[in-house]
């Protein structure tokens, strides 16, 4: 499990293994090759990749990006990929936008490719969106360790495991999602290519180490054969 707490009481600890999912960093990595269904949009490129449901929180980039619009910025680019219930939310809140781009769901070999394309990797979640959730973030986010994979930095909130998982001004940047602009300041910041350039570096480092199929397959193997 991602998380013991959400496991029933009487389990005995010595019978649990807490482990993240992963990426194949293999497939994903820097500079992944392919064909695009799509031509990626000019400037600092954020990426959004998921199933669009309320707490998966892309609204939010939506926002962000047109608040910086506001502000007169626009080399901040969004492109989002995948398909579900929120999206023509999202499409609303990105309505008149220019350089927001909605490529649809991709089949998964493509995606290497896709999120190479990007510069940014943004997990907007919105716990508060998921009644479940307040039992605790009880899922590994799959799309945070494949843009980590890709050598993406990562944008994501500061909320719950994700400081576990993302170190702040390490492997990316983590905002405040009861703060006002938070997420709009935070990709604003890495449109300074050596910032975007040494975090993603390190984040791919980190995916290799801890976040790759290779490092979840050796902790499986390790708790059963008791070498944890």
């Amino acid at each position: 499990t991602p998380s013991a707490a959400i496991l029933p009481a009487g389990i005995a600890p010595g019978r649990v293994l807490e482990v993240e999912w992963g990426a194949d960093n293999v497939r994903f990595h820097p500079g992944a090759a392919g064909p695009l269904p799509f031509t990626p949009p000019a400037g600092t490129v954020a990426v959004f990749a998921g199933a669009f449901r309320s707490w998966h929180g892309a609204v939010h980039l939506a926002r962000a990006v047109r608040l910086l619009r506001e502000r007169g910025r626009r080399d901040v680019a969004a492109l989002f990929i995948g398909d579900g219930p929120e999206l023509p939310r999202v499409r609303a809140e990105a309505s008149g936008l220019d350089n927001v781009l909605f490529a649809g769901a991709l089949p998964h070999e493509r995606m290497p490719a896709a999120l190479a394309a990007a510069h940014i990797g943004v997990a907007p979640f919105d716990i508060e969106a998921h009644r479940p959730l307040s039992l605790g973030f009880y899922w590994s986010p799959l799309k945070m360790f494949e843009y980590m994979a890709t050598g993406l930095p990562v944008v994501a909130p500061a909320v719950a495991r994700i400081p576990r998982l993302v170190a702040h001004e390490r492997e990316g940047i983590l905002y405040d999602p009861a703060q006002p602009g938070a997420l709009a300041a935070a990709l604003e910041r890495l449109t300074d290519p050596g910032q975007r350039a040494t975090l993603g570096a390190a984040a791919r480092a980190r995916a290799e180490r801890e976040y790759s199929w290779a490092a979840h397959c050796r902790a499986l193997s390790d708790a059963l054969t008791g070498r944890r």
